[in-house]
């Protein structure tokens, strides 16, 4: 008789596809049903559910895509966990982890762990959210028996703020299996895009993510007026969508950039480090971008800001170079640096790839995730001493 596999809920509030639990989830999970008997509860807004199952994943849909839905969608999340009554529990994000540790715990689900993805203390810009989010990251981290933090930084932020026992804290970042880049853009393709001339090669200079205020594409403007005033080469290309589109765009015009292009949302965004000469991140706050870890396989030498997430990937002056955050001088000064230096960038390029492969390949990363479930399974599993 086949023994029966331990069984392991994952809790993702956000059901879009393109947070980290959803990107976790749908790298991990495959391998996850190898080891474990899993399913997955998930936000409905998006098609993150769909694509679960598409797997082979028993998902759950609830409403939990925003905090208040997340309250009430709370006594279907905790009927749900109290009628499977699986082994372990894994929460992802803020809202994820929080309604999902209180429900685990009145479930009375024997192991919980927290992956935080993204720490919410970084948004404390009012006292509203240094309320909130001390409420729930500090709820979540006492009821898990380990909480993951994407980078050490993180790690560190967590255990400065006291939010629970420090033994309970590991370094899991993120990982990505490069053979999944698939997909594929040449700089003909890219000027064709941008309406050049197929044989164009001016230099090209790529920003991929969200534009909101995290991103600081703002920075990226101001710095990139200051490289058009200095070389007449070289072509900055956005590629994303987000709620400071609009006034970003504008910016772009008060700025009276002449080679800059907006190409809005793209599906597999990372395409567009392939035909770069150079990559920037010029986020003010991070837990570990995916976008850093996509150029870096991919060869593409990379500029970031010198803040949690970033300053531990990249290595300054080997795999990139690092700047000091909202510095739209020092993030000129660096672009025009490896733009008049095209072969110490191919061998940062080189350099970041073969880091990436070294710590941030997925079947490692999985093998530590697989690891800590299997850990905490063994330690419920074993007899307490007696008091």
């Amino acid at each position: 008789m086949t023994p029966l596999r331990p069984k392991v809920c994952h809790v993702i509030h956000d059901g879009s596809g393109f947070g980290g639990g959803a990107t976790f989830s749908l790298a991990y999970f495959p391998s996850y049903n190898t080891e474990f008997e899993t399913f997955a509860i998930t936000g409905r807004d998006g098609d993150l559910a769909e694509r679960l199952r598409a797997q082979g994943v028993r998902t759950f849909a609830l409403s939990m895509d925003r905090p208040w839905k997340c309250l009430f969608s709370w006594p279907a999340l905790w009927n749900i966990l109290r009628r499977e009554r699986p082994d372990v529990v894994i929460v992802h994000g803020q809202w994820g982890g929080f309604f999902g540790a209180v429900a685990a715990r009145l479930a009375r689900i024997p192991i919980l762990i927290y992956y935080t993805h993204f720490p919410s203390f970084y948004a404390d810009w009012d006292l509203k959210r240094v309320i909130r989010n001390r409420i729930a990251e500090s709820v979540t981290c006492r009821c898990a028996m380990r909480v993951a933090c994407l980078s050490l930084a993180g790690r560190y932020q967590y255990l400065m703020r006291r939010f629970t026992d420090e033994d309970k804290f590991v370094h899991v970042p993120n990982g990505l299996d490069p053979s999944k880049l698939t997909e594929r853009i040449d700089r003909a393709t890219l000027n064709g895009e941008l309406g050049l001339p197929p044989g164009n090669q001016d230099p090209v200079v790529v920003s991929v993510g969200r534009l909101a205020f995290q991103k600081r594409i703002d920075v990226l403007l101001r710095a990139w007026a200051l490289v058009e005033n200095e070389t007449p080469h070289g072509r900055l290309v956005i590629v994303g969508t987000g709620p400071d589109e609009d006034a970003l765009q504008r910016l772009a015009r008060e700025l009276h950039l002449h080679r800059c292009y907006f190409l809005g949302a793209r599906p597999q965004g990372y395409r567009y480090f392939q035909a770069a000469d150079l990559g920037v991140i010029c986020s003010l706050f991070e837990g570990q971008p995916l976008a850093l870890i996509e150029a870096m396989f991919l060869a593409c030498p990379m500029i970031g800001t010198n803040v949690d997430g970033i300053g531990e990937t990249i290595v300054d002056s080997v795999t990139g170079l690092l700047v000091p955050p909202a510095d739209a001088p020092a993030l000129a000064k660096a672009i025009l640096a490896l733009l008049a230096e095209p072969e110490r960038a191919r061998q940062m390029a080189e350099a970041g790839r073969l880091r990436a492969h070294e710590l941030y390949h997925s079947y490692k990363i999985l093998a530590r995730q697989i690891q800590l479930v299997k850990d905490e399974l063994t330690q419920a599993s074993l007899p307490q001493e007696p008091g």
